[in-house]
């Protein structure tokens, strides 16, 4: 009977760091696509100083959740998503204006797999 209990928390116990982390992981892509929005929004309307802060300030946001991204998602896509935000960046502050949708377009769909990946669906099970 013991193993039985000790088996059923130790289930119990994976299932609500599982949900902790899927919770956790749509939070921090949420807050980072608020700021990325905000910045292609400006840089749309011609505040391309504007654009910049709010880029860099989803990018210290994304930064500052390392040590959590690097524990419990694919490096593969933090690595897509880090080279996403540098080239955002890049031509953002190279006055790149023609070049800028497309990549904060690759942004958001990198962002967009992460919390995808994250998620329980039959996909990511089987």
């Amino acid at each position: 009977m013991k193993r039985e209990i000790s088996a059923l928390l130790l289930l119990v116990l994976l299932s609500a760091a599982s949900i902790w982390n899927i919770h956790r992981a749509d939070a921090l892509i949420e807050e980072v696509k608020e700021h990325v929005a905000l910045s292609e929004k400006a840089l749309l309307a011609g505040d391309g100083a504007y654009a910049s802060e709010q880029l860099d300030a989803a990018f210290r946001i994304w930064s500052s959740a390392k040590t959590y991204t690097q524990t419990l998602l694919r490096h593969s896509e933090l690595d897509g998503t880090s080279d996403a935000f540098f080239a955002a960046m890049r031509e953002l502050d190279a006055g790149e204006i023609r070049a800028v949708p497309a990549v904060y377009e690759q942004l958001r769909y990198h962002l967009d797999c992460i919390a995808g990946m994250e998620h329980v669906t039959w996909g990511t099970i089987f």
